[in-house]
């Protein structure tokens, strides 16, 4: 087998393994678009566990990942304050009762 061979071999490998990859996120695209309330629970899932890890792991301090939450949770008020967006408001309540919930668990 020569190089040519070899390499043209390994390109179409790439190219399919492409296309695979390119199928799997549109079937992802289309999953995010048709269930936001399971995109906005899996996202805060991963979310906590992502800050319950950083803080077990000595990455960040309590105080630290209290203070993370209180900045996303007025990042996410001013966007409603500013596009009268009322998701942003929910968010931003949501992410403040985590705050406060992680707060009370550390108490």
């Amino acid at each position: 087998m020569g190089i040519g061979n070899f390499l043209f071999g390994q390109l179409k490998t790439t190219m399919a393994k492409k296309k695979s990859r390119d199928r799997r996120s549109g079937d992802l695209l289309k999953l995010l678009a048709t269930r936001p309330r399971a995109v906005a629970l899996a996202a805060l899932h991963v979310s906590e566990s992502v800050l319950l890890e950083l803080e077990a792991s000595e990455v960040l301090s309590p105080s630290e990942i209290r203070g993370l939450l209180r900045d996303a949770s007025l990042t996410l008020r001013n966007a409603a304050d500013h596009a009268d967006n009322r998701s942003c408001l929910v968010a931003s309540e949501i992410v403040e009762s985590m705050r406060e919930s992680f707060k009370r668990s550390k108490s």
